[in-house]
């Protein structure tokens, strides 16, 4: 079977058309017919001529309205495409907004605190292991040494986030305050009561403040804030480092135990600050 062709007429169709039209001049218009029978031929043909134009108008007007919705089709297809471009720029946008503001908070901070400092951008980390070190983007080509101290700034506040463990060219690892092998001196920043922190080991990301006097029991409440005390360590004095959430005071026991909500959360970190000397 012969298919169509690209207008979607048959072939066979125009050559019977054709035929046909010929076949009736040679009816009606040879010079053996009689003048009405001229006439009527005429009047046929005339119709037939008139019906075939309106049909081929008619066809040339569906294929016409065929390619003008191909080519709308076309242009609402790039259309989308336009749209979904304009949609990731819009993201990118809001994406570049947050990243901004956030910058601006952190040079804020740095502009407070009381030492010199690096910045620096976290690049690798295991937010399902709150206790794995912490990879930044910068190492002993710009002064990074190990056992720096790391803080960073989340919700309005600055905290200590840990201490340089192992240094590269261009990048380090920092270990964080929660991990379990972590020990800072420490005191309450209202009654002054001192201690040493360190992580508890577990999920819930916690501190444990430990060797709290006992009479220190009636002066410590919830949310009170415990910073770094600066005796006989090298983190200086002042840096926050959590907030009370629980006391424990068992009988025998000789001291208190208290439960700290760290003030940095270790796995919403991406920009952190390297202490150097104080000024």
């Amino acid at each position: 079977m012969r298919e169509r062709n690209d207008e979607g007429v048959r072939p066979e169709a125009v050559l019977a058309v054709l035929i046909i039209v010929s076949v009736l001049l040679l009816i009606f218009t040879g010079p053996n017919r009689d003048t009405e029978e001229r006439e009527w031929g005429n009047r046929l043909i005339l119709a037939v001529q008139r019906g075939v134009g309106g049909a081929t108008e008619r066809v040339k007007d569906g294929f016409g309205s065929l390619r003008r919705l191909r080519e709308m089709r076309v242009q609402y297809e790039r259309a989308l495409d336009q749209l979904g471009e304009y949609q990731g720029l819009e993201r990118d946008l809001v994406e570049l907004r947050r990243e901004n503001q956030a910058l601006k908070a952190q040079l804020g901070y740095a502009a407070e605190i009381e030492y010199e400092t690096i910045p620096v951008r976290v690049i690798a980390g295991d937010p399902s292991n709150l206790f794995a070190s912490i990879t930044v983007d910068k190492g002993t080509y710009h002064g990074i040494r190990r056992g720096m101290v790391v803080t960073a700034f989340q919700d309005g506040i600055y905290g200590l986030l840990g201490k340089v463990e192992t240094v590269g060219t261009r990048s380090c690892q920092i270990r964080p305050l929660v991990d379990p092998d972590h020990y800072v001196a420490a005191r309450l920043q209202d009654s002054r009561y001192e201690g040493l922190v360190e992580g508890r080991g577990d999920e819930s990301g916690d501190l444990l403040m430990r060797y709290v006097r006992k009479a220190a029991g009636p002066s410590i409440a919830t949310n009170d804030l415990v910073v770094t005390s600066g005796m006989n360590s090298l983190y200086p004095p002042g840096i926050y480092i959590g907030r009370v959430a629980e006391v424990r005071s068992r009988e025998y026991a000789s001291s208190l135990e208290i439960i700290l909500s760290p003030i940095v959360d270790v796995s919403r970190v991406e920009y952190a600050f390297i202490l150097q000397e104080a000024r």
